[in-house]
C-alpha cells in the first residue's frame, strides 16, 4: 500500500483505531490530518507520527459542530489543495452512563448526542469533502460502524442505531458517487481495546463468545481501513467488511 503525496482526514484520529489508521497511513508515505476535539492528545499524536518520520498535523474537531466540520475540510483543502481520504471514524463517550436501558438511562439528550455525534457528523463530514473528491475524479471514504449494527443486544440502542446508519450511509454514497470515481466502504469491528471499552463488563463468559478468544487491536482494524482505502481495493464498493474474531458468527 503506497499513500505517497495524498491527503488523509481522520476523524477520532487521537487515540484508538483513529491513530492506528493515522499512523499507517503516515507511514506508508500519505499526509495525515489527525482531526479531534481533544488538542492536547491529537496535537501529540501529529508530532509522534512526525518523530517517526510521516508526515502529520492536527486539526481541532468537533463532531457536534457543523461549522467546524466545515472549518476542518475548508483548512485541509486550502493547505494541501486535495483530499484523497476520509474515515469517519471519531466517536464519544455517552452523556451519563456508559450504557443504559431503552426506558431507564436513554433520555433525548443522550440519544441526540449519540446520534449527532454518530452518524450526523459522518454525513457533514462526507457532504464537505465529497465536492472536492469529485472534483479530483477520485476519493476513498471509509467509515467506522460496528457489529453492533447487526448484532443487538443491550444497553446499547442508540450506539447500535447511529452504527446502523453509518452502514447505510456508506452504500448510499457508493451508489450515488461511484461513477465519480470515489469509493465508500465500512469497517465493522467487534469488541476492540480502545479507551472507548474502558470499564466494560468483559467477563469470561463474554470471552468465550469470540472464536479467537481475545479483544482486538485497533490495529487490525486499521490495517482493514488502509487496505479500503488503496488502490488494492480499487473495485471495492459499497462494502462493510466485519473485523471481530469470528463473535457474529
Amino acid at each position: 500500500m503506497d499513500f505517497q503525496d495524498r491527503v488523509g482526514i481522520i476523524t477520532g484520529g487521537a487515540s484508538g483505531i483513529g491513530r492506528a489508521v493515522a499512523a499507517g497511513w503516515a507511514a506508508r508515505g500519505g499526509m495525515a490530518i489527525v482531526a479531534d476535539y481533544d488538542a492536547e492528545r491529537g496535537a501529540q499524536a501529529a508530532a509522534d507520527l512526525v518523530s517517526e518520520g510521516g508526515r502529520a498535523t492536527f486539526v481541532e474537531c468537533d463532531l457536534r459542530d457543523g461549522d467546524s466540520i466545515i472549518n476542518v475540510v475548508e483548512t485541509v483543502s486550502r493547505e494541501f489543495g486535495r483530499i484523497d481520504f476520509l474515515h469517519n471514524n471519531g466517536f464519544a463517550r455517552w452523556n451519563g452512563p456508559d450504557a443504559a436501558s431503552f426506558l431507564d438511562g436513554v433520555g433525548d439528550a443522550q440519544w441526540n448526542h449519540v446520534i449527532n455525534v454518530g452518524i450526523t457528523s459522518a454525513f457533514r463530514m462526507a457532504r464537505a469533502v465529497l465536492p472536492i473528491m469529485k472534483a479530483q475524479g477520485a476519493g476513498a471514504i471509509v467509515n467506522t460502524s460496528s457489529t453492533a449494527a447487526y448484532h443487538a443486544e443491550p444497553c446499547i440502542s442508540a450506539y447500535a442505531v447511529a452504527k446502523a446508519g453509518i452502514s447505510q450511509l456508506t452504500k448510499m454514497i457508493a451508489v450515488e458517487f461511484g461513477a465519480s470515481g470515489i469509493r465508500s466502504n465500512a469497517v465493522c469491528p467487534g469488541v476492540i481495546e480502545t479507551p472507548l471499552i474502558e470499564g466494560a463488563p468483559l467477563d469470561e463468559g463474554f470471552m468465550k463468545g469470540i472464536p479467537m478468544g481475545r479483544l482486538g487491536q485497533p490495529e487490525e482494524i486499521g490495517n482493514v481501513v488502509l487496505f479500503l482505502a488503496s488502490d488494492l481495493a480499487s473495485y471495492v464498493n459499497g462494502s462493510i467488511v466485519i473485523v471481530d474474531g469470528g463473535r457474529t458468527v
